[in-house]
């Protein structure tokens, strides 16, 4: 019985010490934070037109520790998320269903989406470094991908000794009245012009919208911006390509 005695205030110990152990990890969880883009998506998006290529969300945006800010494209959502074991789960991402994500050794996160969009392998995220005050990078990453530069502008085969720049943030100069440009890769825009191909829509300080398609070269030493067909009445899309109507070159 003596021996007895001396075995129950050990074992009670020591239910004791790894209870404050848990708690004392749960209470120093303090979640993730950080914007994270799409790096795979991005990746594809240099051959591909990136309204095509399959995708659940571009940015994760990291609010709290216990919520998530979610860029669909032109639709965005907030979604709690919690810690499971060695990895994370974004609660009813799929309806009622969970959607789980790993945080690597290299600070980027794996979401698991593979079933989500019919391929075979998962998202990478990469953090964005970018020190902007908006809400998402995603557009500045995109542009940066695809036609971020300086060009030289050519008319007729020969250099015209214009300038023209597309910075990441959305803004250009050098290229008519143009002051900002946006890229299309999700909503109505994918299909506004036939056969679906790249495109771009400037603005000016008017606020006017200009649509043209593109194409790049995979070296991005080229950039050829063309007309397109006015928009129809009642008719969504089906917008054909015309004539050349930049010849931009670095």
């Amino acid at each position: 019985m003596k021996s007895l005695q001396f075995t129950i205030p050990i074992i009670f110990l020591s239910f004791v010490s790894l209870t404050s152990c848990n708690k004392e990890n749960e209470s120093s969880y303090t979640g993730l934070s950080g914007k994270f883009v799409n790096e795979t998506f991005l990746k594809q998006t240099t051959d591909s037109i990136p309204g095509l290529i399959p995708v659940y969300c571009y940015e994760l945006n990291f609010t709290s520790k216990d919520s998530v800010d979610i860029l669909y494209g032109f639709e965005q959502s907030r979604l709690a998320y919690k810690k499971d074991g060695k990895k994370y789960l974004l609660v009813h991402a799929l309806q009622e269903k969970d959607m789980s994500f790993t945080v690597n050794e290299d600070k980027t996160i794996t979401l698991v989406d593979s079933a989500w969009n019919g391929v075979t392998r998962n998202s990478t995220f990469k953090e964005s470094t970018l020190s902007t005050k908006q809400k998402w990078d995603f557009e500045n990453h995109l542009n940066q991908q695809l036609i971020a530069g300086e060009y030289s502008l050519f008319k007729e085969n020969k250099q015209s000794g214009q300038k023209v720049n597309f910075n990441a943030d959305g803004s250009v100069t050098g290229l008519e009245n143009f002051k900002r440009y946006n890229l299309c890769y999700s909503g109505d825009c994918v299909g506004e012009i036939y056969p679906i191909s790249n495109s771009i829509t400037f603005s000016n300080e008017k606020k006017e919208v200009f649509t043209y398609a593109f194409k790049t070269d995979i070296t991005r030493k080229k950039l050829d911006i063309y007309q397109i067909e006015g928009a129809v009445k009642d008719i969504k899309g089906e917008r054909a390509i015309k004539e050349l109507a930049f010849d931009l070159r670095r």
